[in-house]
């Protein structure tokens, strides 16, 4: 892209711009509001391109807050014993990972999903958005993913990004505990190109491959040729 806007725009304007068109494009500013028990998202190493994200509650699917419609109904926020009888019966308690003392958990057996809010809202300019990803070593090790992902995060949204977490195989069962690094966001640009109809098939320029598509290219070196 900046070799591209480097020839239209000429080298020595382009070398006057670049620093200001690098930070738009590569450093952009994102805005976080962190709720109560909510974890600023964090990348993990230096050239890392995910932020983890945290778990701050357990969620409900679709009821909102009573006193911010903003933001989703919290069932259990891993400090109180829930009130609602189909959650109390997941909460048990566990020695925390440091092993002084005990904390509340969230005890997942194999087949259960549940939605976990990561505890922060964002604010971001036009064409930005994030996506929510699994992080792997979660799905290796304890065979533990996120099923809405990618799930696409707009610019427009201003309540609580959430992560439905299923237990698919592995282990009788996961412990999901407060502030455990549970996916990863990647932040991006999007295309909103104008959408322009054609009348006939025959308008859109023909192609080699056509409309060859389903595996149609094979999946070992000696297909598709």
């Amino acid at each position: 892209m900046l070799e591209i806007l480097k020839r239209r725009l000429g080298e020595a304007f382009f070398g006057l711009i670049r620093p200001s068109l690098e930070a738009y494009l590569f450093d952009p500013l994102v805005y976080i509001y962190l709720l109560p028990g909510g974890i600023m998202p964090e990348r993990q190493s230096a050239l890392a391109v995910g932020y983890d994200v945290h778990v701050r509650a357990i969620m409900h699917n679709q009821e909102k807050d009573p006193l911010n419609p903003q933001f989703r109904k919290v069932l259990f926020d891993f400090k109180n014993m829930p009130e609602h009888p189909e959650i109390e019966k997941h909460v048990v308690e566990v020695k925390k990972i440091n092993g002084r003392g005990t904390e509340l958990a969230y005890r997942m057996p194999v087949g259960d999903s549940v939605i976990a809010g990561v505890g922060f809202a964002t604010a971001m300019e036009y064409r930005r958005f994030f996506w929510i990803a699994p992080r792997s070593g979660l799905a290796t090790k304890y065979g533990v993913t996120v099923t809405n992902a990618p799930g696409t995060v707009d610019p427009d949204y201003r309540g609580e990004a959430g992560v439905l977490i299923y237990n698919r195989e592995g282990r009788p069962y996961f412990d999901l505990r407060h502030g455990m690094r549970i996916a990863q966001v990647i932040f991006c640009w999007a295309l909103t190109p104008e959408l322009r109809e054609v009348l006939n098939y025959g308008d859109l320029p023909p192609t080699e491959r056509g409309g060859e598509g389903f595996g149609s290219t094979g999946i070992h070196l000696e297909e598709g040729k």
